[in-house]
């Protein structure tokens, strides 16, 4: 019976501390798994929750019944959610997706601006407010008038939004976003989640293609 070589040994060892290295959890393949096996359970968590999570929440973007809904978590004052704003409207504005916009506010204005987008939703004018906030600057001045600012949006005139600001329901909507993107393992604005796919930073066309499953 031939017996091994000592070179022949020794490579079958190295090769073996290669594959330990690279498979273990801070190693280049076992990183890639871990974060391809934690995607899967975000989707696998979506599919399970997305209609009991939607709705939950009047914060959408599209009438269209037969759109594929997507979730977005956002913050007003994040540059990659700005720069999305428009392409994800394309979007929406052509029936091709509905979008469930969950807040993410990771400031104290942009908390802010959350409560002052949820109240314009109980106005029935969630999309201009949201299209006004996405779009101008003039909100992000710490003296700004919210009222003004609602005005400015397109929000109608009335004591509803006033007394809405001035309840704790904006506060507990935005607790409860926040256990959802904690759930969703959303670390990031803005974060897209379908049933197909996750995408976190800004999205283009060809992102919200594959996305939506085109």
């Amino acid at each position: 019976m031939k017996r091994p070589r000592i070179h022949d040994i020794g490579l079958g060892v190295c090769f073996l501390l290669l594959a330990v290295i690279a498979f273990r959890p801070s190693g280049v393949l076992g990183s890639r798994l871990g974060a391809w096996y934690a995607e899967r359970q975000v989707l696998a968590l979506y599919r399970a929750e997305w209609a009991d999570a939607a709705s939950a929440r009047s914060s959408t973007l599209g009438s269209g019944g037969g759109a594929p809904v997507m979730f977005e978590f956002s913050d007003y004052q994040c540059p990659f959610c700005r720069s999305s704003h428009e392409t994800v409207n394309g979007w929406v504005a052509a029936g091709e997706a509905r979008i469930v916009l969950v807040h993410v506010p990771l400031s104290d204005r942009s908390r802010e601006a959350a409560r002052a987008a949820i109240c314009a939703e109980s106005a029935g004018a969630f999309a201009p407010m949201h299209d006004y906030l996405m779009t101008t600057e003039d909100w992000q001045a710490p003296a700004a008038d919210w009222l003004s600012t609602a005005s400015a949006a397109g929000v109608p005139a009335g004591t509803r939004f006033a007394s809405c600001l001035a309840s704790a329901g904006p506060d507990e909507r935005l607790s409860r976003d926040s256990a959802l993107a904690v759930r969703w393992r959303v670390t990031g604005t803005p974060t897209f989640v379908s049933g197909h796919a996750r995408l976190v930073g800004q999205a283009s066309d060809g992102d919200l293609e594959k996305l939506l499953g085109r």
